[in-house]
């Protein structure tokens, strides 16, 4: 799977941008926050799905708003090309797959296409940055060495953290000497709850004496109650005889006056009944007095005919209403009018011809159907001189290029001399051959030069008696007569070797430099041109392409029939449609509206009529029922005038023939009253009354009394003076019998609880059960303990198995990379049998990996990731992805790795982010990115 093209829509700093990837090597060159980790990220998440909120990751929202997301296109040797769509929708994003055949897929088929491979296994294969090379220094061997065969194993790494986090949670359960650990507290519980029990066991001796000092506290308690209830039986006597006394004393007085009073036969209720006839009496006199003081008015005929006046005031309602709605109606008419002009004013039309426009909802619809085609022929157009205007900008480039190119075009003399060389390597070889044979002459006169100094040292050293002087002087005279022998018979050297020597010798790596100056130069002078002409067909094709103006003719058209100016603008042409339906609607509501002002008219007409006849005057609309009611209280108010004046002469006649009446019937009543009584006159008959009163008072005082007396019973025979002093002595003796129940109640209530707590408490069940409960917990501890320890002995034989049959074939390939990268300084990289990873020197020391520099630590990371990537092509073809992991190393080491590289990327695409000026001319084919240069538009 390779990444061919980016579509970025919104994501972080980058917004509308298209990135060309190339099918091996392409490199992300920016300076610092250019933006390459926010590319680097959108791949990845583009692929996997964004972060989650709650996660440590950055989503990389755009800032400035906008859509966020993007596309990225790659080409699978499986699913062929397919555009991977993301945007932002639900947690992970929307995903959107575009095949080629034209169909569509979502997360099921993106995850087929990543081999159901999530972010973590990706990272964790195929994609390393400096941040993770830069923590090998910190970590210890065993760290050290678990990371790098997390590195050339899929799974080896969660696996080992697995291991980890059991073993962890093992030492939290249980230690075998330790004190915080679960099992280990436990232990220790379980003892302190056996010492506990023990404790309790001892304590239920003390129950028997409780129950026998309870018995004996019940038997007093049982005498207490007697003595109580005897002095309670006396105390009630006393209370009663003194609740008694005052009442006696108070029935003895009322009975004395009772007797002093007479009683006599009253009528019932007869003082109220006597003083209401009398208030009586004196009122119908006063009232009397006063209608034969006050004179009676003559009697007033008068007749009104008001009946029509008053029907049509009763139908006053109907008249306002029957105004209203004709002023309402004309307001309207009014705002018609003039909502209409200014329509017509708006669409500038007539209201004839903006009558005869076709605004039905089937026009409308064709209407924006032709507006949508214009739209859409129009973009085409756009599309199409956009696209040309892009290929004449590329072709403008091109030509720039190519001239460019040509200024630096190597000269006659460079390919001439370069012609000749080529000529000259067959000759020069010979002349160099000839050149050692003639290099023998001047061999002769060196030997004859060492045999004359080997003689002369040889005399010297014998003159000063230095033998090892003169042996090595003899030795040197006797290599000079060797030499003089073994070239005896050499030939001088021809002039045409001489004039090649001389001009070629010594600069063979200058011309070969130039032959490969001339290669290159014509190369890319062939793929300069070949883009030209590609770039120039490319730009004919489009011109030759002509404009489409169907849609706009149709448009056209569409409008002349509909009655509407062809020169219309699309952008008016939906309002102006809309403004003439208005027009159409207010035309038709205007109609309606004069057909009812004509029949509101006639019925004002026919009230007037009616009004004027009632009348008998000419009346108008304006304060039509003000003048009904002004003519109507008019002859109201003569008419009541009269026919007051006569009830009132007769209400005064019938008035005082009822109250002369009414006095005579209130005498014989109080005569009756003055009978029964048997008195004379009113006043003998209150003085009766008065008796009869306070003798009623004095009985219904009495009998209460009596009544008390009777509920408290008989009395006992006690002296007033006695009473107070025995109720004390009585009240004394019974506080303290109160107190004695009350210190043997709370005794027993001790002696009561301590038995029972001994018995039924609980608390020794309690401590019975936490014990059996411990045991429990303690058990479930040793078996998550005992699970623990078994799944991590299988994790142990997994990572065994993995280690023998998966990671031998990896480190193989690893095993390669690194000798290569480091200069074959390292001839292999192993794993002891400690499982700890050694590199071998190439004279055979070994070396723990802990124990390298930092480079080659990262160089051996380096190689066993690169060979897990290579082992996993045909089944996860993925592209690997670096962001400068080659800062730490030395400048033939960094050749190293650009040289590996150079030789997988023919079978990988790789992708590689920098901050370095000197990695972006690293690989001369790599497909280069300026971050910061990346400005192209994005149309979705």
């Amino acid at each position: 799977m390779k990444i061919e093209k980016l579509t970025i829509y919104g994501f972080g700093k980058h917004q509308d941008r298209t990135i060309e990837l190339g099918p091996e090597l392409s490199v992300f060159y920016g300076s610092n926050e250019a933006g390459k980790t926010t590319i680097q990220q959108f791949i990845i998440q583009t692929l996997f799905g964004y972060p989650a909120k709650n996660q440590n990751l950055r989503r990389y929202e755009p800032k400035n708003g906008g859509k966020y997301g993007g596309q990225v296109l790659i080409n699978d040797p499986v699913y062929g090309r397919v555009a991977i769509e993301r945007i932002k929708g639900k947690a992970a994003g929307d995903v959107t797959l575009y095949f080629e055949d034209g169909t569509r897929g979502s997360d099921a088929e993106l995850k087929a296409i990543l081999r159901d491979y999530d972010r973590a296994s990706f990272e964790s294969v195929f994609s390393f940055s400096i941040h993770e090379l830069q923590g090998l220094e910190s970590m210890t061997e065993e760290e050290l060495s678990r990371t790098l065969l997390a590195s050339g194993t899929t799974g080896m790494d969660a696996v080992g953290k697995l291991e980890s986090r059991l073993e962890k949670e093992m030492g939290d359960v249980f230690k075998k000497n330790g004190r915080n650990p679960q099992i280990n507290q436990a232990v220790e519980e379980l003892r302190a709850l056996e010492a506990e029990l023990k404790e309790h066991r001892s304590q239920m001796e003390l129950y028997e004496p409780y129950l026998s000092r309870s018995r004996e506290i019940d038997a007093r308690l049982a005498g207490i109650l007697e003595e109580e209830a005897a002095i309670d039986s006396e105390m009630k006597l006393v209370e009663r005889w003194l609740q008694a006394a005052p009442l006696l004393e108070k029935c003895q007085a009322l009975q004395a006056e009772a007797a002093v009073l007479k009683a006599a036969e009253m009528p019932l209720d007869g003082r109220r009944r006597m003083d209401r006839l009398v208030d009586r009496l004196s009122e119908v006199q006063s009232q009397l007095a006063l209608l034969q003081r006050d004179p009676v008015p003559p009697t007033v005929a008068a007749i009104a005919d008001t009946q029509q006046l008053e029907r049509l005031l009763e139908e006053e309602s109907g008249w306002h209403q029957l105004q209203s709605a004709l002023r309402k109606g004309q307001e309207e008419a009014a705002k018609i009018s003039a909502e209409q002009n200014r329509l017509l004013s708006l669409v500038g039309m007539e209201l004839q011809e903006a009558m005869q426009a076709d605004v039905s909802l089937n026009n409308e619809e064709r209407l924006l159907s032709h507006i949508e085609e214009v739209d859409q022929e129009e973009e085409e157009n756009r599309f199409r001189e956009r696209k040309l205007g892009e290929e004449k900008a590329k072709l403008a480039e091109t030509e720039k290029e190519l001239k460019f190119f040509l200024a630096g075009e190597p000269s006659e003399q460079e390919r001439t001399a370069a012609e000749e060389w080529m000529e000259a390597v067959p000759k020069l070889a010979e002349a160099k051959a000839a050149s050692r044979a003639s290099n023998r002459q001047d061999t002769r006169k060196l030997s004859l030069g060492l045999i004359a100094i080997g003689l002369f040292g040889a005399l010297a050293g014998a003159v000063q008696g230095n033998y090892l002087l003169a042996a090595i002087a003899l030795a040197a005279a006797g290599a000079g007569v060797w030499q003089l022998w073994s070239t005896k018979g050499g030939e001088s050297l021809q002039p045409e070797y001489v004039r090649l020597l001389s001009t070629y010798e010594g600069r063979e790596a200058e011309f070969e430099a130039l032959i490969h100056k001339l290669d290159r130069w014509d190369r890319r002078l062939d793929e300069l041109l070949e883009g030209l002409e590609a770039a120039k067909e490319r730009v004919a094709s489009l011109s030759k392409q002509p404009r489409k103006e169907t849609a706009e003719g149709a448009y056209r058209q569409f409008l002349v029939r509909l009655g509407l100016h062809p020169e219309t603008g699309r952008k008016t042409i939906v309002e102006l449609f809309a403004k003439l339906r208005e027009i159409h609607a207010l035309h038709s509501a205007n109609a309606s509206l004069q057909r009812d002002l004509e029949k509101y008219q006639s019925e004002e007409r026919e009230w007037l009529q009616k009004a004027e006849s009632a009348c008998g005057m000419h009346l108008s609309s304006d304060g039509l029922f003000t003048a009904l009611r002004r003519e109507l209280a008019s002859r109201q108010e003569k008419y009541n005038q009269a026919v007051k004046q006569r009830e009132k002469a007769e209400a005064r006649q019938a008035e005082l023939d009822a109250l002369q009446a009414l006095g005579e019937q209130i005498r014989q009543e109080q005569q009756v009253l003055l009978e029964e009584a048997g008195a004379e006159n009113p006043e003998a008959f209150y003085a009766l009354c008065s008796d009869e009163e306070q003798l009623e008072a004095v009985r219904k005082e009495l009998a209460p009394i009596k009544a008390q007396l009777a509920a408290i019973g008989e009395l006992p025979e006690i002296r007033g003076e006695e009473a107070p002093v025995h109720m004390e002595e009585l009240g004394t003796k019974r506080s303290e019998l109160k107190e004695e129940r009350n210190s043997l109640l709370a005794e027993q209530a001790e002696k009561l609880q301590a038995a029972k707590n001994l018995l039924s408490s609980g608390e020794y069940e309690d401590k019975l059960q936490q014990y059996e409960e411990q045991k429990v917990e303690l058990a479930e501890l040793a078996k998550r303990w005992s699970v623990d320890k078994a799944i991590t002995e299988a994790i142990r034989q997994t990572l065994g198995e993995l280690k023998e049959k998966k990671l031998p074939a990896v480190i193989e390939a690893a095993r390669a990379y690194f000798s290569t990268l480091t200069g074959n300084a390292y001839s292999a990289l192993e794993m002891n049998p400690h499982g700890f990873f050694e590199a071998v020197r190439e004279d055979g020391m070994r070396f723990h990996i802990a124990e390298l520099s930092q480079a080659t630590k990262e160089q051996a990371y380096l190689s066993l990731r690169l060979s897990l990537a290579v082992s996993m092509k045909d089944s996860h073809p993925f592209p690997i992805i670096m962001d400068d992991p080659f800062v730490h190393f030395d400048r033939r080491r960094l050749q190293h790795v650009i040289n590996l590289i150079t030789e997988l990327q023919q079978h990988h695409q790789f992708i590689y982010f920098t901050c370095h000026e000197s990695m972006r001319q690293a690989w001369p084919k790599a497909a280069v990115i300026d971050v910061a240069a990346t400005e192209r538009s994005v149309h979705s």
